[in-house]
């Protein structure tokens, strides 16, 4: 049912799975820069379309396939169903002659204040992302990492520091906000996350009141929250006060706060960890699997229990 040439491609309908190369016709399963281009056509989730459109000046046809909903293309059905990744990321089935294949793209397992849960399906051919696939990569509870981002923020404003919370800008920004006004405390966020917060109003989820960061304003007394790569610029490295916190899965490595040149990474991640990749396997139950995105490890796990796994580059076709 596909080919790997660089990238994932359905030959039969000239459909490219989250291509970079410009291709005429391209599923984009999530808003991330990393998994999208300037396709001739784009299918994607409504919310993803959204993303598209604030992130790609002027982009060409965009076909928006709500999540459930079936579309048919030379007698293989495309659907789309949530991945719990970030708002708008999508799964995408595709069945034919009797066959499913499913490719999850990013996707996430279990509960999150501002995406859509993840949504089971069953497949004959998996192809699936593996990024946190080595056993230690055994994630907290989702409410474990909230409580320490919350308390260490509440705790640093009390001694008169200055938390500096640094997240993607689309996706781990909205939802570190969602979590930081729930719990009633003060942010001041960049613009660079602000301007994706309407279409998760769009999407019926609510934030409560924060104000927009402007290093021309005094910073004491309120969160920072600021896009990952911020955290190399000078003014936030001298900040008087400061205390820098990034989120992230990679936090389970011990060289964590070294590799990112932060004070504490607290492993509040948007992917899968390792027990979530099995769970997906064991439950889609596929004849065979191609992992992308991770380490060849898992497969060698994968296969030392029984199951035919690839690493997606070992196979053209």
């Amino acid at each position: 049912m596909f080919r790997f040439d660089r990238d994932l491609h359905i030959p039969e309908i000239d459909l490219w799975l989250d291509s970079t190369h410009v291709k005429p016709f391209g599923f984009v399963s999530h808003g991330h820069t990393d998994h999208m281009a300037r396709h001739k056509k784009i299918l994607c989730s409504p919310a993803t379309a959204e993303f598209v459109r604030l992130r790609m000046k002027n982009p060409h046809e965009i076909f928006a396939l709500p999540f459930g909903e079936t579309w048919t293309i030379n007698e293989h059905q495309i659907s789309l169903h949530p991945a719990g990744h970030i708002l708008g990321s999508a799964q995408i089935l595709i069945r034919h002659n009797g066959q499913r294949l499913l490719y999850t793209g990013d996707f996430r397992l279990g509960p999150s204040r501002t995406v859509e849960t993840f949504e089971w399906q069953n497949a004959d051919i998996l192809i699936m992302e593996t990024t946190f696939g080595k056993t230690h990569y055994r994630m907290p509870e989702r409410s474990e990492a909230e409580d320490e981002l919350v308390e260490t923020c509440r705790t640093l404003l009390k001694q008169n520091r200055v938390p500096i919370v640094f997240a993607y800008a689309l996706g781990k920004g909205q939802e570190a906000l969602k979590i930081l006004t729930d719990a009633g405390l003060p942010v001041a966020v960049d613009q660079a996350i602000a301007r994706f917060v309407p279409v998760y109003e769009q999407n019926n989820i609510a934030f409560n009141p924060y104000e927009l960061f402007d290093r021309n304003k005094t910073v004491s007394g309120r969160i920072l929250l600021l896009p990952a790569n911020f955290r190399y610029q000078r003014f936030f490295k001298n900040l008087s006060g400061g205390y820098s916190i990034y989120l992230s899965g990679w936090g389970m490595d011990g060289n964590a706060r070294q590799r990112f040149g932060v004070d504490r990474v607290i492993p509040l991640s948007d992917h899968a960890d390792y027990r979530q990749l099995w769970e997906v396997v064991e439950k889609v139950r596929p004849q065979v699997v191609y992992c992308t995105h991770g380490f060849p490890e898992f497969v060698a796990d994968l296969r030392a229990s029984g199951y035919r796994a690839n690493v997606l580059s070992e196979t053209t076709e």
